[in-house]
């Protein structure tokens, strides 16, 4: 039976059954995310969670994911699709591709790809490149990269609150930038996002060494780092690899709205 709930101690230990697949719900259970999230789940015994669908509303647009383990997780999204918002991205796996598309239209945005960081690869930058640690103070210049390299990027204004944002210099404008979409101490779990490069500076592993910057701050308090990366990305997953990090799951992602 679908219910929502709030209790972070039987979230937690159902998402912790795969950290990679769900590292993004693991993070939003940090009250610096919590309040924009809500946990359909499923209880067959009220003792534990089965399954959990996660509709984030921090922006513009919600996002839904929805990860299941079990045969359970089926009557679960059955139950959620029509308590969904009209629009909204959508993280899944191809085989319920077939569910959503009975009552919603599907703009496609490609097989995704969830890496882990299973051993830190250090990648040291010279001293030509003027790597700092961002924030508020930087917003508009940081906008500025995203508008002209990164339209379609996921970035959240409040996330350089958090402190794990770094950008490459050139002067007073930022040329690569590597972040994060979700930190928690408290969860032990990060993920990596909204890195690019300005198109002039690409092809010259700056945002790979960014990356190692920001990975230096994260790595310290021995938490899981995964990212999600486009499975046709080559440059990207090499820069990745080159760091450390390895393949887990493969997923669907689009945009999806109500017919």
């Amino acid at each position: 039976m679908l219910i929502f709930s709030t209790d972070k101690h039987r979230l937690k230990r159902h998402f912790e059954k795969d950290k990679v697949l769900f590292s993004y719900h693991l993070g939003d259970l940090d009250d610096f995310y919590f309040p924009q999230c809500q946990w359909a789940v499923d209880y067959p015994d009220r003792a534990k969670i089965e399954e959990a669908i996660l509709v984030y509303t921090g922006c513009e647009v919600p996002s839904v994911l929805a990860f299941g383990l079990t045969d359970r997780f089926e009557e679960l999204l059955n139950q959620m699709l029509p308590l969904l918002p009209q629009k909204f991205y959508c993280h899944f796996q191809e085989k319920d591709r077939k569910m959503f598309l009975e009552s919603y239209s599907e703009t496609k945005l490609g097989t995704h790809i969830k890496m882990k960081l299973e051993n830190f690869q250090k990648v040291d930058s010279d001293n030509s490149l003027d790597i700092k640690q961002l924030d508020m103070s930087h917003l508009e210049i940081l906008k500025q990269l995203y508008q002209e390299a990164y339209q379609n990027n996921y970035f959240i204004e409040r996330m350089l609150q958090t402190g794990k944002y770094y950008g490459c210099f050139d002067k007073d404008k930022i040329i690569a930038v590597s972040g994060v979409h979700v930190d928690s101490d408290e969860y032990k779990i990060a993920v990596l996002g909204n890195i690019t490069t300005a198109v002039d500076y690409r092809g010259k592993g700056i945002a790979t060494k960014v990356t190692s910057r920001l990975l230096d701050d994260l790595t310290v308090n021995d938490k899981t780092v995964c990212l999600n990366v486009k499975a046709d990305n080559e440059p990207a997953i090499a820069s990745y690899r080159k760091l450390g990090f390895v393949k887990v799951h493969e997923y669907e992602e689009a945009l999806m709205r109500l017919k």
